[in-house]
């Protein structure tokens, strides 16, 4: 799994060749909150989304390199994406990517 975000004004890529069983719970409890109705448009909605990134990567980059990082574009699809990625490693997808977005890379 790997992410790209612009630190210092370049492209920085981190990478997770192995996602703990933790990262996926915290997906699944994430995924649980958003079927439950959580509004995605609030602030405290994608904070939380660019936290899972934050664990899900290890720590590697921090949530405000990760907000600083991603652009307004890549703001609801980052998420999503990885979210579904660690998802999917065991089989689960609960979220559609936004069409036009190119996952797997």
């Amino acid at each position: 799994m790997k992410i790209t975000l612009r630190v210092d004004g370049k492209e920085k890529t981190y990478k997770n060749d192995f996602v703990e069983g933790i990262v996926f719970r915290k997906a699944l409890e994430l995924n649980k909150k958003i079927r439950e109705g959580v509004s995605v448009a609030e602030v405290e909605t994608y904070d939380e989304y660019i936290e899972f990134i934050v664990f899900a990567f290890g720590n590697q980059f921090t949530s405000e390199e990760a907000w600083k990082g991603l652009s307004v574009t890549q703001i609801q699809t980052e998420p999503t994406r990885v979210f579904n990625e660690v998802l999917g490693l065991s089989g689960l997808v609960t979220q559609q990517v936004e069409e036009g977005n190119e996952t797997g890379k």
